[in-house]
């Protein structure tokens, strides 16, 4: 009886584990709501997951996308996909970094290091004009072809997002203050898709961030859900600067 228990042991096991990777690769965001949640542009995000055409010095072009949506027919995009937009917004404009210079190094991450993910699979990090892969304590310049850097400011946009011990991205702390308001940028909003059908929550309270704004909106004080809540009045004032701040 020992072996069929371990093997239905492991069985359920697989299917857990199945069942967190459906949960963070799920269509679940169209476009618009990805870049609010994020506080990006939307026709950006429009254009690094699906592609877009313009036209160029009288001829038309297209603009490849640089993510892989989970449901590019639907045009719907998953959990994973935020964290790759969060990682590639930091990297194009938070630190400046030219888009070819990124999609050069995610190609070369994926052609030679046998990552379709990318930007989840690896630390990415950047000096603001190369783009840097973690090779155990050294960094390794995919974009400019092997060189070594010291590391950047980068790693703060990765702290953002919290793993499990299989490296998968499982929580996000997406930015509630604009980069130049502070240091440190509070992680108290987080993004959660077994919470709330991965709509943006404080995080200690589990509470969607617009239901804050709705509150506050008719009249209820910060300290008022505070204590309904249970959680700090400047985490309640972090979700309303969250749901305020403008893409």
């Amino acid at each position: 009886m020992t072996g069929a228990t371990t093997t239905t042991t492991h069985r359920a096991r697989t299917r857990g584990a199945a069942a967190a990777r459906s949960i963070h690769e799920a269509p679940a965001y169209r476009a618009a709501e990805a870049a609010y949640l994020l506080k990006l542009n939307a026709s950006t995000v429009r254009a690094w997951c699906f592609g877009q055409d313009y036209r160029y010095r009288g001829s038309d072009r297209w603009f490849r996308a640089v993510i892989r949506p989970a449901d590019p027919a639907r045009r719907l995009l998953s959990f994973s996909n935020l964290c790759e937009l969060h990682i590639l917004g930091a990297m194009t404009r938070g630190h400046r970094v030219p888009l070819q210079r990124v999609r050069r190094a995610l190609d070369y991450v994926r052609r030679r290091m046998g990552s379709a993910r990318p930007l989840l699979d690896k630390d990415f990090q950047t000096n603001g004009l190369d783009l840097f892969l973690s090779d155990g304590a050294q960094l390794v310049n995919v974009s400019g072809g092997g060189q070594i850097a010291l590391r950047g400011e980068f790693e703060r946009a990765l702290d953002r997002i919290q793993r499990d011990s299989g490296g998968m991205p499982v929580r996000l702390f997406p930015y509630s203050r604009r980069s130049g308001e502070s240091t440190t940028i509070p992680t108290v909003i987080a993004i959660d898709p077994s919470i709330e059908f991965g709509r943006p929550i404080v995080a200690r309270a589990g509470v969607r961030t617009d239901v804050i704004g709705d509150r506050f909106a008719a009249g209820d004080t910060p300290r008022d859900m505070a204590e309904d809540y249970g959680v700090s009045e400047e985490e309640i004032l972090e979700a309303l600067r969250y749901e305020r701040l403008a893409a």
